[in-house]
């Protein structure tokens, strides 16, 4: 992890937040029991970032589109090593670990972005 704090935080919360938003609509759309799932782990995963960063998600609105760019350079900034989801084992993720639990959300996040919604 690095050592200087990440400068962009409200943008990565307000990023993360409203692709969480966007999974949870698609799947609902769908019923996809999965992408609810994934959607339920990134909100509480954001919704404690926002409260440990003082930052109020109740104003944020929907955008058009989702600027990406902050999840990716808070991912390069802290050195995160996404997980290998076609070769991941259960043992790979310590659910005590509050590290692997961000590497797990940020995980999906990156793999979700590289499909469409």
């Amino acid at each position: 992890m690095s050592e200087k704090p990440y400068d962009n935080m409200h943008d990565f919360v307000e990023s993360v937040y409203n692709l969480c938003q966007t999974i949870s609509r698609v799947a609902n759309e769908n019923t996809d029991r999965r992408s609810s799932s994934i959607a339920l782990l990134i909100h509480l995963y954001i919704k404690k970032i926002a409260l440990d960063n003082n930052i109020d998600v109740s104003g944020f609105k929907e955008p058009k589109s989702i600027n990406l760019i902050p999840i990716f350079e808070y991912i390069s900034h802290n050195n995160i090593e996404l997980y290998d989801f076609e070769n991941i084992k259960i043992t790979d993720v310590d659910t005590s670990k509050r590290e692997d639990l961000e590497k797990f959300a940020l995980t999906h996040i990156y793999y979700i972005t590289q499909t469409n919604l």
